[in-house]
């Protein structure tokens, strides 16, 4: 696909599972009657079938032929969940003015690889945490200072619009195991364990793996799938959206995964995580900064250090425990600290996508 002819602002999106990131956005600015254009990288995206007078969508082939495109697009903003631009295989077009990182998670910076964002002009960030995070690696790299804006969490606007608060219709508690992917997940350190013990303990147990580990843990997710099936009691969400899943789940059990804010913060339920399980030597952004800090400026990493807040915590070595802390979970009442935490942490919570529009129309004209 050649993409010519100079478009106002494109969305980039590598795939379906980031439509809910965009629309709010691409919502706000068709309301606006501002020109924009969405592109992805998979045939299904909900968002093709987008229709607005003032919003094109398009459909640019998968990651590697549509990487080939974007490195010839012509744009004045190019607005991208992707990280490392000019660093793997998606680059800065000589074409397109300016660069936009729009962050679609409420994890950390440290947790991204290195030089994710270092070669954009602009980061969209989801609260104050990440600006200053941002600062310490451009200060630790010496990198000049970017743009960075207080946006917000845009799917959230997503999430509460269409959110359902469902009545459990038997007394059998549903618990959404949610880990995230590679080395420092759940499954991988402990593989079928705790979903086992779920069941044994009668609860319904509803996996939902991170959609990366489809791609990055092939193996361990084939020997989980047909253990999966030897049991009726455990499903395997693999849709795009978690939504129905978190609103049937009365309790979560996860990892570091970010989505432990989404359930928190929408849906205000109990959460049980893992503590000790991120290998935090292999954060190098996290080491790098903490390298040129004193000891008593070293940073920790803000979900590792915040999700004590919101969520019943219990070691990987008390693995066996897990059916009784998640019982302790669901006669606790984390409300009022999840309220506190989300008020603190996330910017423009509810109407994000109208606060991203108006920014990037005041980039456009500054651009």
């Amino acid at each position: 696909v050649k993409l010519k002819d100079k478009k106002n602002i494109v969305f980039y999106s590598e795939g379906g599972h980031y439509w809910p990131t965009f629309e709010p956005v691409i919502e706000a600015l068709s309301n606006m009657g501002i020109e924009c254009s969405y592109y992805t990288s998979d045939s299904k995206d909900e968002g093709l079938k987008f229709q607005a007078p003032t919003v094109d969508t398009l459909f640019i082939g998968d990651s590697q032929f549509s990487f080939i495109s974007l490195n010839y697009l012509e744009a004045r903003i190019l607005v991208m969940t992707t990280p490392q631009i000019d660093v793997m295989h998606l680059k800065r077009s000589k074409d397109v003015d300016y660069f936009v990182h729009l962050i679609h998670s409420p994890i950390d910076v440290f947790k991204y690889r290195p030089f994710s964002f270092d070669l954009f002009d602009c980061i969209m960030c989801s609260g104050q945490y990440q600006i200053d995070h941002l600062r310490m690696i451009e200060e630790a790299r010496s990198l000049p200072p970017k743009n960075l804006l207080m946006t917000g969490l845009v799917y959230f606007d997503e999430l509460l619009k269409s959110k359902k608060v469902t009545k459990p219709k038997n007394k059998q508690k549903t618990i959404l195991v949610a880990p995230t992917w590679g080395r420092s997940s759940l499954l991988n350190k402990v593989g079928f364990k705790p979903l086992q013990l779920l069941i044994d303990a009668g609860f319904k147990v509803i996996l939902r793996p991170h959609p990366q580990s489809f791609a990055s843990d092939v193996e361990l997710i084939k020997e989980i799938e047909s253990k999966c099936d030897q049991s009726d009691a455990i499903t395997i969400d693999k849709s795009q959206s978690a939504q129905k899943s978190m609103e049937r789940a009365d309790v979560m059990v996860s990892d570091v995964s970010g989505i432990i804010f989404d359930f928190a913060f929408i849906y205000e339920k109990p959460v049980v995580t893992f503590s000790a399980i991120l290998d935090e030597s292999k954060l190098l952004e996290i080491t790098k900064v903490n390298d040129t800090r004193k000891d008593e400026d070293k940073v920790q990493i803000w979900e590792v250090e915040k999700k004590s807040d919101i969520s019943t915590e219990i070691n990987i070595a008390q693995v066996d425990n897990l059916p009784g802390i998640v019982n302790q979970a669901l006669s606790s009442d984390f409300v009022g600290n999840i309220r506190k935490l989300r008020d603190e942490s996330i910017f423009n919570y509810g109407y994000a996508g109208k606060v991203a529009a108006k920014q990037l129309v005041k980039l456009l004209d500054e651009v």
